[in-house]
This record gives structure tokens, C-alpha cells and sequence, in this order.
């Protein structure tokens, strides 16, 4: 997404007061200030104990870039570091990025977890929750159309 886009988005989200936002069909622009993110690692290893793959946290502000790296199979302390970024980072908006990629890679509970409990730091944070997907996988949309998208987000973006 160019930046002229992604600050178009943020434009009509500001304008619409969205808190929730689903932004289908197109990938999360790298490095976005003042944000806190959760997206998955571009590789992942299978072996015998199963795949793994990282999740990573990212933090952007003025005061600096916070990244840490998590086993995906530890959701829960990816969204724990993101909640607490999000409290000492004052952000403008918490992601959640590829979530098409994170219901391939660890199943659709993982995340959903990290969902919930990302949309919880952004209202604790005074921050929006932006979900990002590409799509690419049809049966995710069909899920998603199943369990009325509409009502988890104020805003949802693209095709």
C-alpha cells in the first residue's frame, strides 16, 4: 500500500471515528508510525515437533522501534508484549497483520486470540485495532462472511 493510500485510509477512518477496522485484498505498509503490530514471520519450518514459525512485535514511535520475536506456537506472549507496548507507547493504531496467513500457519483460534486481545490494548490505549488480509485464501472469506465480519469491525475496507 503507497503512502499516499495508506494515509487516504487513515483520513477516512479519522473521518468515519472508526475504532475496529478490517482492511481486506491488500498486504499492511511496512513501518507504520506510531503503531503497534503483530504479523507473522515470512518462513516457516516443519519438522517433528510441528511447524514453526515466528511471530513478530514491532513498535514504532518517536522515541524509537521496538521489535521482538516469539515462537508462533506462544500467541499469548506475542499479544501480551503488544498490549504492553501499546500501553507505554501511546500509539495511533494497533495491527494485526496477514491475519489470512496466521489462520493458515496456527488455525483460526490463534487468531482470534491474538484479535481479541489486541482489540482489548487498542481500547485500553486509546488506539484503533486495524486488521489486515490479503485474501488470498477464499475459504478465510467464506468464514469470515459466515461469522458476519460486520459486526466485529466499524469499517471494513477493500474487496
Amino acid at each position: 500500500m503507497a503512502t499516499r493510500e495508506m494515509n487516504q485510509l487513515r483520513s477516512e477512518l479519522d473521518q468515519s471515528g472508526a475504532q475496529t477496522a478490517l482492511v481486506r485484498g491488500t498486504y499492511a505498509p511496512p513501518r507504520p508510525p506510531e503503531t503497534v503490530t503483530v504479523e507473522p514471520g515470512v518462513v516457516a519450518t516443519v519438522g517433528p515437533a510441528g511447524r514453526s514459525a515466528p511471530l513478530y512485535v514491532t513498535a514504532e514511535a518517536t522515541s524509537g522501534r521496538t521489535i521482538r520475536r516469539y515462537d508462533g506456537r506462544n500467541a499469548g506472549a506475542a499479544a501480551d508484549r503488544a498490549a504492553e507496548l501499546a500501553a507505554e507507547r501511546d500509539p495511533r493504531a494497533v495491527w494485526l497483520c496477514e491475519r489470512g496467513q496466521i489462520r493458515s500457519w496456527w488455525g483460526v483460534g490463534i487468531a482470534d486470540l491474538l484479535e481479541r486481545r489486541l482489540a482489548t490494548a487498542a481500547r485500553r490505549a486509546d488506539a484503533r485495532l486495524v486488521v489486515w488480509t490479503d485474501d488470498g485464501d477464499e475459504s478465510v472469506a467464506a468464514v469470515e462472511d459466515d461469522e458476519a465480519v460486520e459486526d466485529r469491525y466499524d469499517v471494513v475496507v477493500g474487496p
